[in-house]
């Protein structure tokens, strides 16, 4: 396995990748946001990134901004910039392979806002056709609950607007693929809100491209190399 760490892909402190890369020349890539409440949690440490090496899957974790110190949409921006660096990077890692969007929790919440808000990936100039699929693990789909403090709402509110990917649920949705991961004993509303947005996709065309799994366990006790992409 190669590893390059502390890889700048921007001028700001925090903003850093990780790799961890098959030594062949062909293979699939995961970009990965980690989860935390978008006030925590860092892209060292990823547990699954060798089990994902050993099935040729190269793993590229990104650090992004986080509250106190961001505001919406910061770290959504940070991780569209994030998504540019690594494609750009690419040719010089592999010469031929898929590339995958991913995240756990608010990591999977900058995923789908990735995904779903096209601005993000555009104003970066991102090719979004080159992104073959997105997969969310226990995203929140409405308005996040931080995002919610930060206006002076109260966490426990549910809201629909620019912050909430399912605002930008439509018929002209353009991406390839999308897993929707999340858990019986999640967090309150989360499985109601991954349920939301994958009847509200398949209400559309984009639908038959989204598959939703509820699975055993708890909120953070899902990883990507047990469910495939």
């Amino acid at each position: 396995m190669k590893i390059v760490f502390d890889e700048k892909y921007g001028a700001e402190k925090y903003q850093y990748v990780d790799w961890y890369l098959p030594e062949s020349e062909n293979f699939d890539l995961l970009i990965w946001f980690h989860g935390g409440g978008l006030e925590s949690g860092s892209r060292k440490g990823i547990r699954f990134a060798e089990d994902l090496v050993k099935n040729n899957i190269g793993v590229c974790s990104v650090e992004y901004s986080l509250y106190p110190d961001a505001k919406f949409p910061d770290f959504i921006k940070d991780g569209a910039n994030a998504v540019s660096h690594c494609i750009s990077k690419m040719q010089n890692y592999r010469k031929s392979g898929r590339t995958y969007i991913s995240g756990q929790s608010a990591g999977a919440y900058i995923t789908l806002m990735l995904c779903l808000d096209k601005r993000y990936l555009t104003d970066v100039n991102v090719d979004r056709s080159c992104i073959d699929g997105y997969i969310s693990d226990s995203a929140q789909t409405t308005t996040h609950f931080n995002v919610l403090r930060e206006r002076g709402v109260p966490f426990a509110c549910e809201r629909i607007d620019e912050a909430a990917p399912l605002y930008f649920v439509s018929d002209d949705c353009d991406f390839k693929a999308l897993l929707l991961l999340c858990y019986e004993n999640d967090m309150p509303c989360r499985v109601t809100q991954n349920k939301l947005l994958k009847e509200s996709l398949d209400r559309h065309i984009c639908g038959k491209n989204v598959v939703l799994k509820v699975l055993e366990g708890g909120h953070g006790n899902g990883s990507v190399n047990r469910h495939g992409i």
